[in-house]
């Protein structure tokens, strides 16, 4: 029979595999780098047709955005997940770009964006900005599809001042984001303590990171290289580590559901709910709550795949999007 020194001794080393995990997975795409650890920060290559733009919101210093712009035809808005940038739909823009004028966002801290020292890294704060954007950008009738965090962005841009009531925003598609307080997996919330991000950089090189933490966002999958390289990238830049955590932080010390899902009522365009049936991030359970919390929302179940469709399965993705983007 186990006695209650064995039961401690076994929730130790469970909280000890929780913490490594945790620190893997957090957001998924955090890729292993400190500024204290890392080389000197490198340039990002310039190869994707970016531009830059400046925005100021009210008693906020001005902050320049990067995004890519691609195609013509009705508008679409990209907004990627936390740890990711304009590379994370590189697989599915092409397809994207054949039917719609494509506008891949940089958010804030992240990927060519600014990176700077605040603690405005919210999904409220990147909203704001997103919506400074579309205005200045005279985005109309835009669909807006957001991954994981990028979701939430999202949703909470239907909903930020210049853009709620105006029909700037058609249509929102939503894959796999922790939009409701508590959607995450409970070992994220491990991004909360304090050296987690000099831990993960002594354990790893920034590539071994980056490869490790996409298998375990993509289910073990093995990434390309040129995957690899094309997440860890952005985590050269002077910043990039605090700002992922700045974000991800904001994410776990949300904690009023009830108040968030009534935000959500007042989101009156229709939603696609696209989810991985074996998402271990934002589990599927997760979905079926947003759902229920969006007046005009339907959820799409992808199999086989779990919190990266756009590189797990791209062409199931798109078909799914497909009569979304149509109608």
């Amino acid at each position: 029979m186990a006695t209650h020194g064995d039961e401690r001794v076994r929730e130790r080393r469970r909280r000890q595999r929780a913490a490594v995990i945790g620190a893997a997975m957090a957001g998924a795409m955090l890729i292993g780098l400190s500024e204290r650890a890392a080389p000197a920060p490198e340039p990002l290559a310039a190869e994707a047709p970016g531009n830059r733009i400046t925005l100021a919101l009210p008693d906020s210093p001005p902050v320049a955005l990067y995004y890519e712009e691609y195609g013509s035809g009705p508008p679409l808005l990209l907004l990627h997940g936390l740890g990711e940038s304009t590379f994370t739909w590189h697989e599915i823009l092409p397809a994207l770009a054949a039917r719609h004028r494509v506008i891949a966002l940089d958010l804030k801290g992240f990927g060519r964006s600014d990176k700077p020292d605040d603690d405005a890294y919210s999904a409220d704060d990147q909203a704001a900005l997103v919506a400074r954007f579309i205005l200045e950008r005279d985005l109309r009738n835009v669909v807006v599809i957001g991954h994981s965090f990028g979701g939430t962005v999202a949703l909470r841009t239907a909903l930020a001042k210049g853009i709620a009531g105006t029909g700037r925003i058609r249509r929102i598609a939503v894959i796999g984001a922790p939009a409701l307080p508590r959607a995450t997996a409970r070992y994220l919330d491990l991004v909360m303590a304090p050296l987690i991000p000099d831990a993960v950089a002594t354990v790893l090189p920034a590539d071994a990171a980056a490869r490790f933490l996409l298998r375990e966002a993509m289910g073990g999958r093995v990434p390309s290289e040129h995957t690899v390289e094309g997440y860890a990238a952005p985590y050269r830049e002077r910043g990039a580590i605090r700002a992922f955590f700045a974000t991800a932080r904001s994410i776990i010390n949300e904690h009023d559901a009830d108040a968030v899902a009534a935000r959500y009522k007042g989101v009156k365009q229709p939603v696609l709910l696209v989810w991985c049936r074996k998402d271990p991030i934002v589990p599927l359970r997760a979905g079926r709550q947003l759902a229920a919390a969006l007046p005009r929302a339907r959820l799409a179940v992808i199999e086989g795949c779990h919190h990266l469709p756009q590189h797990e399965r791209p062409k199931q993705l798109l078909k799914t999007l497909g009569p979304f983007l149509r109608n």
